[in-house]
């Protein structure tokens, strides 16, 4: 069985026409009709244009937003049709990685409070225990930073350090399934890789599976198993990572590679 399973799923929002009382005059099928299995350990990209559906598809697999039809299945349970106090305990084991760490950190709290709270959230016995300092100097430990900067807030760390930071406070509640919505686009280049090598090390440390989103097919084929490209709402291919980079089927697959940056040798003189 797949680990997480997605059938057939549909995310629509209504359009009103102006005035009291207006009714519905269109419908943005931000998901239309994705089914998709992923397996337990596997990385799968998930990549396409800005406004193609990525990032509404990965809120209703984490049961921000409700699905118009279709079923989410994570671990053999269906999550669709879980009461809302369910769904924010079984929320424990699905996190996100958000594109911009200092917009999804608390800017007034230290980084000790802010991994605290989250770990808490799982080992609430643990929120008066001498045990949860030990808790998270092992948890930043993890994604490489250093436990005696854990009482400075947000801003006085550089961007990569914020998004070790963010991916430890996904860590924190110990999560079987991690959706990385964009996590290395606003890091420089530089950092990018030292990101994606912690994700992938993070997956083999902790047996994660993972969704992580990008618009950019060469970030996505470095860390992910598999591919899937998305378009309008609708998965328009989906193959292994080398598969898809190599071999693409669609057309909107070859223009996004297309789109892909190269450096041209300087002809010599």
């Amino acid at each position: 069985m797949p680990f997480l399973e997605l059938k057939n799923l549909h995310t629509h929002f209504p359009v009103r026409g102006g005035g009291f009382g207006s009714q519905t005059v269109e419908t943005i099928k931000a998901v239309n009709g994705v089914s998709l299995s992923i397996e337990k350990g596997e990385i799968l990209g998930l990549v396409g244009e800005s406004g193609c559906g990525k990032s509404t598809l990965s809120r209703t697999v984490m049961q921000l937003q409700a699905a118009t039809s279709g079923n989410v299945i994570l671990a053999d349970e269906e999550l669709t049709t879980l009461p809302k106090d369910q769904v924010r305990q079984r929320r424990l084991d699905f996190q996100m990685i958000f594109q911009d760490p200092y917009a999804s950190l608390n800017p007034r709290m230290t980084i000790f409070s802010t991994l605290a709270e989250a770990i808490c959230q799982r080992h609430p016995d643990l929120k008066k225990s001498p045990n949860l300092s030990d808790k998270v100097v092992e948890l930043m430990a993890t994604v490489g930073l250093d436990s005696k900067h854990m009482q400075k807030y947000p801003h006085e760390f550089s961007g990569g350090q914020r998004q070790r930071i963010a991916i430890a406070r996904a860590l924190a509640p110990e999560p079987k399934l991690v959706i990385a919505d964009e996590p290395v686009s606003a890091l420089d280049v530089s950092i990018q890789s030292q990101i994606l090598n912690l994700l992938i090390e993070l997956r083999d440390k902790l047996d994660l599976t993972m969704i992580f989103i990008s618009h950019d097919l060469s970030v996505v084929r470095y860390i992910a198993d598999n591919i899937a490209v998305m378009y309008a709402g609708e998965i328009v291919e989906y193959g292994e990572a080398d598969e898809v980079f190599l071999k693409p089927q669609h057309d909107y697959t070859k223009k996004l590679l297309s789109a892909i940056p190269h450096l041209k040798a300087r002809a010599s003189s």
